[in-house]
């Protein structure tokens, strides 16, 4: 068969196959929400289980999933193509009241939609509230830099739930 041959029958199939196109397409949609919500080694965020909120620049942010801390070495999580990575608690250390304080060599790691920088919180805290058996919450605050960027980003109302061990 010649390549014209080829392309023409092609073409002919691709046309003819439009109309179960909405179908695949709606899948696809479905399959990709699905991806962006769960990444792969992430855990799903629920109501009283691993779950990360805050506000960025006052928008509300809520993680869809969260990566373990031991598999990261991080607290992250994620929404869409955004994320928060914290600096992490060594659990042998953690304490209710135990602060981290961020600054160079112990930043925060943001990205956000629509921005192709990446930015480090070189200001701020995250303070442990609550310890209840192999779980920790805490809350967060910073403001976040880029070198790519004027832009300054601040962070606030910021919290977490995770699991040890897990």
């Amino acid at each position: 068969m010649t390549k014209p041959s080829f392309l023409s029958i092609a073409l002919l199939l691709f046309i003819s196959s439009c109309n179960s196109q909405q179908d695949a397409r709606t899948l696809a949609i479905a399959e990709k929400n699905a991806i962006e919500t769960l990444k792969p080694g992430t855990i799903a965020a629920t109501t009283g289980g691993w779950t990360m909120t805050a506000k960025i620049d006052g928008r509300d942010w809520k993680a869809t999933s969260l990566m373990s801390p031991e598999a990261a070495g991080r607290y992250i999580g994620y929404y869409k193509d955004e994320y928060i990575g914290l600096p992490r608690f060594e659990q042998k250390y953690a304490q209710l009241g135990k602060k981290i304080i961020f600054k160079e060599g112990n930043a925060v790691d943001l990205s956000v939609s629509g921005d192709d920088n990446f930015y480090g919180g070189y200001s701020g805290e995250m303070e442990i509230t609550k310890l209840n058996g192999d779980w920790l919450e805490a809350k967060f605050h910073f403001t976040a830099t880029s070198h790519g960027s004027d832009r300054t980003i601040r962070v606030t109302d910021g919290f977490y739930r995770i699991q040890y061990g897990k």
